[in-house]
């Protein structure tokens, strides 16, 4: 009986002398803590990127080009090396929604050309590429359609000229006909007179 009290207070020692220690290590660190803190140490710095991406990200979803467009640039001003990546591609992203106001393609292609450009270990990079050759494509089948209505427009006023052409020479045929009705009246009445 006397040794299973010696190991229980062993136990009390062991519990009392950690708690004593983690006591220690925390009183000891938190003015570290408080100070690297308040000097904007990583901690903060990683909180306030990561809120920062993740309103510009959330901000984009509701429609919201404006502000996501200037957290994005906020971002890529003050965290360029972490997250710059992420806002230039929800940079490039704004540019290419049909939604948005100013949406312009060669703007958003600007965007994604940096992003494969300044970080090309990106896992947005392919990501890019693709939107990239998507706006390309798109921006050469709206020449094309453009090209087409033009020369749609074109053969039409043609088509429009000469009809306004074939008008002109049906009414001078029918002026026509009308001369040679007449001269041909004026020559029944002259036969008749001759031959009495």
């Amino acid at each position: 009986m006397g040794g299973q009290h010696s190991r229980q207070r062993k136990h009390i020692f062991l519990y009392l002398a950690c708690w004593i220690g983690l006591s220690l290590v925390v009183a000891g660190c938190s003015p570290l803590f408080s100070q690297y803190e308040a000097e904007g140490g990583p901690f903060q710095q990683e909180t306030g990127s990561r809120q920062l991406l993740s309103q510009a990200k959330l901000s984009f979803e509701k429609g919201d080009f404006s502000a996501s467009f200037k957290e994005s640039r906020e971002i890529l001003t003050r965290f360029p090396q972490k997250y710059g990546d992420q806002a230039l591609y929800i940079m490039g992203l704004i540019y290419a929604d049909p939604e948005y106001l100013y949406a312009k393609y060669e703007i958003s292609i600007y965007y994604f050309d940096r992003l494969v450009m300044e970080y090309p270990k990106s896992a947005l990079k392919r990501k890019a590429k693709i939107w990239i050759g998507l706006l390309n494509q798109n921006m050469d089948y709206a020449t094309r359609v453009d090209n087409n209505n033009d020369q749609i427009t074109s053969l039409k006023n043609e088509l429009s000229s000469q009809k306004k052409q074939i008008n002109n020479l049906l009414n001078q045929i029918k002026q026509l006909k009308e001369i040679d009705l007449g001269i041909e009246e004026k020559k029944r009445e002259a036969l008749p007179k001759i031959g009495q």
